[in-house]
């Protein structure tokens, strides 16, 4: 199951999730767009994202007088939700989801690429 994230701590995943590069705290103040984060605000909810394992440390940036860590997400934002959807749900609540799902999809090659991806899982399962 997948820790809760609260609203603003939410936010700041959706800031990295839309960027490829890793951010340090004031890059993602600047690219926030129209939400008006204090630099204090962003380095807790940093801090909290790190304690969560949600975020991690992947270097430093050379900023004017010192280095910023530079941060990026350790799941990607469909890991997350699957995560948040499925990861209270007991084996078979998982199963009629799936099946639900598929009978939804009407394009025979979105099928045979789920396909291609459950015989790709079945293979790691059966290596281990």
């Amino acid at each position: 199951m997948v820790e809760h994230l609260t609203k603003s701590e939410l936010a700041i995943m959706e800031v990295m999730w839309d960027q490829e590069d890793a951010l340090t705290a004031t890059e993602i103040i600047k690219v926030s767009g129209d939400k008006e984060w204090k630099n204090s605000s962003v380095h807790l909810l940093v801090n909290a994202l790190l304690e969560k394992k949600f975020i991690e440390v992947v270097g430093f940036k050379k900023t004017t007088k010192n280095y910023a860590r530079t941060f990026k997400p350790t799941m990607t934002r469909e890991q997350y939700l699957t995560r948040k959807v499925l990861g209270h749900m007991q084996p078979e609540e998982k199963m009629n989801i799936y099946k639900k799902l598929l009978k939804e999809i009407d394009d025979p090659e979105s099928l045979r690429d789920i396909k291609r991806n459950i015989d790709a899982r079945l293979k790691v399962l059966a290596n281990q």
